[in-house]
């Protein structure tokens, strides 16, 4: 009985942790989309959305170091042979 009540209660234990787990990657993948949308907004002159007052932008920009660095990395990755390739089959 025993042995019963403890293996009950590592398998609840093992499941909130599973639930936990998908809350937090969830959360993560919320933020990466809040921050692609914040960018977006402060920098969208660069993709020819009408802009927010200057001002507004210098003043975020210190915040958008990070997010300046990932943009450029990404952009390192736009001649991917694999993308153009996919596109020439229509993929």
């Amino acid at each position: 009985m025993k042995k019963l009540l403890t293996d009950i209660k590592k398998g609840l234990s093992l499941f909130a942790q599973g639930f936990k787990q998908a809350s937090i990657e969830h959360i993560e993948r919320e933020l990466l989309e809040m921050e692609n949308g914040f960018c977006l907004i402060v920098l969208s002159s660069l993709t020819g959305i009408c802009a927010p007052p200057p001002f507004i932008g210098l003043s975020l920009l210190p915040y958008l170091g990070p997010e300046i660095e990932i943009m450029l990395k990404k952009s390192k990755n736009l001649d991917d042979k694999l993308a153009q390739w996919s596109d020439l089959v229509d993929l």
